[in-house]
């Protein structure tokens, strides 16, 4: 046995001929069908048409989901389209009764106009009051830039 194990040539053509007597085994050995019962298969196409019915039913409830999603997003848009008419119709009439108040009040200024007619006064209409001068003066002083930033110097710096 030690012969064996110290010579290399002959360890390989040892572990070489058991592999290919494990292989020849596995080959020799065929794979086996179990042939199908009769009720294997029943059992089969019913489960195939007991899932065919379930999917069937399945996509049915989808289908009615859907049909019924639409349903409500139909009647959503027509009320939105309903308020939205609503509305421009009111605003229609808003703008309708503006419209009646600025004719009203055209007229009422016309009238007023023809009443009292306006004098001529010089070339651009503009009369100079000793008053409103003043006023003028006044207001420019109050609404101008501050005096910090438009300083005034003093006589004596000047100097």
């Amino acid at each position: 046995m030690e012969f064996l194990l110290e010579n290399p040539f002959i360890l390989i053509a040892l572990i070489a001929f058991i592999s290919s007597f494990f292989k020849k085994k596995k080959e020799e050995k065929p794979v086996k069908q179990t042939p199908r019962s009769v009720q294997q298969e029943q059992r089969t196409q019913a489960e195939r048409t007991s899932e065919e019915s379930a999917l069937a039913e399945a996509l049915k409830e989808e289908k009615r989901q859907q049909t019924e999603k639409a349903r409500r997003i139909e009647e959503e848009y027509r009320q939105r389209k309903q308020q939205a008419e609503e509305s421009m119709k009111a605003l229609q009439n808003q703008r309708k009764g503006a419209e009646r108040k600025a004719s009203a009040l055209a007229k009422i200024a016309s009238n007023t106009n023809a009443e009292h007619p306006k004098e001529p006064s010089g070339a651009g209409g503009f009369e100079l009051r000793k008053q409103s001068i003043i006023d003028g003066i006044i207001w420019s002083e109050i609404l101008g830039p501050p005096r910090s930033k438009n300083p005034h110097r003093s006589l004596n710096r000047k100097q």
